[in-house]
């Protein structure tokens, strides 16, 4: 079934993007030893994951493995920054495995230790937000989490070992000397190369790069108010749905004639797997299942969009029959269950139903919206009892008296209780339950006039009481009577942002009778809601970044410098969605809390290696940026590469179910790729500028200039492969 295959897609994406991952490794790295401690990591953590989801309740599902398929990049980033550390450390120092691994864990211990508690910072705040957001994707970030927190202890403790364990073997392997990875790593030194003369023009010019770069972010911003919006994407599981709505007095066997004739207009269609008809009153519901999506050769909604021009090229006179898109099932995204809601209000339900079919014919032709109609519900049978005011003042009555007198006839009253030990039990005073059961009987219930002395009176002394048709149910919002026109939105025509805009102006130009307006509803009022929530949650995991990493370092200049990076995440994932046509969504949303967390990951690692040499080694701040860069430069892309290749495969979108993840990765692609470019250079200009200014605050309130040095340094070699 669908879910079968849609958990398939998603444990199918993790393992591919493990299997990438690995491979970027081998890469980079030259080395099948260092690929093989990389291959244990991953089931290790893996295992560390599930155990911390079993102890959490979690449930495997699509949220959850999708998690995991996300997380399989992230946790490789700790195990990666320590093995290429350990390398650099061994190459550059000419010590034994042994020794070279001590050195290595030392050095970046504490960036491994920073970038693991910023990750889990940033993703906090999700967790302590309500609504339906929180709801859908709460699985899926604790599974990140764990992941990411799995992987600390793997980088601290069994990296280092198996480094220091498998570097005494005396065998070599030999492929770190073969031609494509000699090759390979002859072209990144000549980029360290580029790199390192790219930096110092970077440096050079930091305030225009500054100037660039607000600029870049002004422009992202018009752009990403431009982009289409949506809930959540739709999800293609095959199953659809079709309504008849027939006149008012149709019988069942007139409704099920109709039915009859639209199943047999599906069941010539292409693809139909079963259909469920089912017809009564006045309505009739069809259920579709279509064939999966990798047996079809057009989408579900483009199947949904032929069934209708079939169905309205028929027409059924009397009878109305709308076709329906796939929805995520046992999901309302608003309290009435559509993607499009338009409520109308006032206090007569004959002007409002006037109102109503009104609109539905200002709305026709907007595009994307289909099924937009008033509501049509069958009338009740009742009794109306309409009182003759005047002569029921004349006799001390009033509507409440006589109203309070008919309900204690026909369904009693409670007059008090009766206490049998600890139980209270109702004592209820009614008249004989079988005594008024037509009109003529209700309208001699008694009525006892006001005043000593005055003889009871019969209900139809003071009021007339006649059969009648009312309203099913009558719905209010603050105390005004309300109908609600709904809709449903084909995303492969319009996303519900662009229908709701559309809808929104063809109000603005409509004049409705004093007392009477509209609501615009639907799932409008979801993405708004929610964005509302994801955006403070994004704010709220930026503010926790910073205070995480100032506690960390004890200072705020750091800090500052490392999450510069956070603003260009979100340059790379609105420019992927520009590029790929995808709208903006709550998964694209989440996606950018995870960024905040994970693109700090290369700021880290270069403040970390430039602290070390100023402090360490007294190199001076601006020759320090550029070393801190180029050396850097392999783990950083190791890592990035590692991010991205295990989120492409859910990017790509492949199998089913994956459209729910899908914009989740994309933005996450889009955004590790873009904020790793440029961090790489803005970092270091953001650094000497902080650090200057600081400088400068420092010798007004001290009165003295910090000590800085400029020291020749060797150029630091690359890890060698071969083993």
């Amino acid at each position: 079934g669908f879910i079968n295959g849609a958990l398939s897609s998603v444990r199918d994406a993790a393992i591919i993007g493990a299997i990438l991952a690995m491979l970027v490794v081998g890469i980079f790295l030259r080395s099948l030893r260092k690929t093989f401690i990389i291959g244990v990591s991953i089931p290790l953590a893996i295992l560390a994951t599930f155990v911390m989801m079993g102890i959490s309740d979690l449930t495997l599902n699509i949220m959850s493995l999708g998690g995991l398929a996300l997380g399989t990049g992230l946790l490789l980033d700790n195990a990666i920054v320590m093995l290429e550390s350990i390398a650099r450390r061994r190459t550059l120092d000419a010590v034994d495995a042994e020794e070279g691994a001590h050195r290595g864990a030392a050095e970046v211990t504490t960036a491994v230790i920073a970038s693991t508690t910023t990750n889990l910072a940033s993703v906090a705040p999700f967790l302590l937000i309500s609504g339906l957001s929180a709801l859908l994707f709460r699985e899926l970030i604790l599974t990140i989490s764990f992941a990411i927190l799995a992987s600390l202890p793997i980088a601290l403790t069994l990296v280092p070992m198996l480094s220091a364990q498998l570097g005494k073997v005396r065998f070599s392997s030999g492929i770190g000397n073969t031609r494509p990875l000699v090759a390979f790593d002859r072209a990144f030194q000549g980029l360290i190369d580029v790199y390192r003369r790219l930096a110092a023009v970077a440096i050079r010019w930091r305030w225009l790069v500054f100037a660039a770069s607000a600029a870049l972010l002004v422009v992202t911003g018009v752009i990403a108010e431009r982009i289409p919006r949506q809930f959540l994407p739709p999800v293609d599981d095959g199953t659809l749905g079709a309504f008849v709505r027939m006149s008012p007095g149709a019988t069942p066997d007139e409704t099920n004639v109709i039915v009859s004739e639209v199943e047999a207009i599906v069941r010539t269609m292409p693809h139909v797997q079963s259909v469920f008809a089912f017809a009564g009153a006045r309505f009739g519901n069809l259920d579709i299942r279509l064939d999966p999506p990798s047996q079809r050769t057009i989408s579900a909604e483009a199947w949904v969009a032929e069934l209708q021009a079939k169905v309205d090229a028929r027409g059924f006179a009397g009878a109305r029959v709308g076709v329906r898109p796939p929805r995520i099932r046992g999901l309302r995204t608003s309290n009435s269950g559509e993607a499009v809601a338009v409520t109308v209000v006032g206090d007569e339900l004959p002007m409002l139903e006037e109102i109503g079919r009104g609109l539905v014919r200002e709305m026709q032709g907007i595009p994307g919206l289909g099924n937009f109609d008033v509501p049509t519900e069958q009338p009740g049978p009742l009794l109306s009892i309409e009182l003759d005011r005047e002569r029921a003042r004349a006799l001390g009555l009033d509507v409440a008296t006589v109203g309070a007198t008919v309900r204690t006839a026909l369904d009693g009253t409670v007059v008090t209780q009766f206490a049998d030990g600890n139980f209270e039990y109702d004592v209820r005073v009614f008249f004989p339950r079988g005594r008024y059961t037509s009109v003529a009987t209700l309208g001699e219930i008694p009525l006892f006039p006001s005043g000593r002395g005055s003889a009871p009176i019969q209900l139809a002394d003071v009021a007339t009481i006649a059969p009648a048709l009312g309203p099913a149910n009558v719905r209010r919002v603050n105390q005004m009577r309300q109908i609600q026109l709904t809709g449903d939105v084909l995303s492969e025509q319009a996303t519900v942002s662009a229908v709701t805009d559309s809808i929104k102006a063809r109000l603005a130009g409509i004049t409705l009778p004093d007392g009477y307006g509209t609501i615009l509803g639907g799932e409008a009022e979801a993405i708004a809601e929610t964005n509302q929530q994801l955006y403070l949650v994004v704010g709220l995991a930026i503010f926790l970044v910073f205070v995480v990493l100032a506690v960390q370092y004890e200072s705020l200049l750091d800090p500052l410098v490392i999450i510069v990076a956070i603003p260009f995440a979100m340059v790379g994932a609105v420019a992927a969605l520009v590029v790929t046509g995808t709208p903006f969504s709550a998964p694209v949303v989440l996606g950018m809390i995870l960024l905040a967390g994970i693109v700090v990951n290369n700021s880290i690692l270069l403040v970390e290696f430039i602290k070390r040499r100023r402090t360490e080694d007294g190199v001076h701040a601006i020759d320090a940026v550029v070393d801190a860069g180029a050396a850097r430069l392999r783990p950083i892309f190791m890592t990035t590469g590692t991010s991205l290749v295990g989120s492409l495969p859910l990017a790509i979108g492949l199998g089913e179910g994956s459209e729910l993840m899908r914009p989740l990765a994309i933005a996450v692609v889009g955004g590790l790729t873009l904020s790793t470019l440029l961090t790489l250079f803005l970092v270091p200009c953001t650094y000497l500028v902080v650090h200057g200014l600081g400088d400068r605050v420092k010798v007004f309130l001290l009165g003295r200039r910090p000590m800085s040095a400029t020291v020749e340094h060797p150029r630091a070699p690359v890890p060698e492969g071969g083993d």
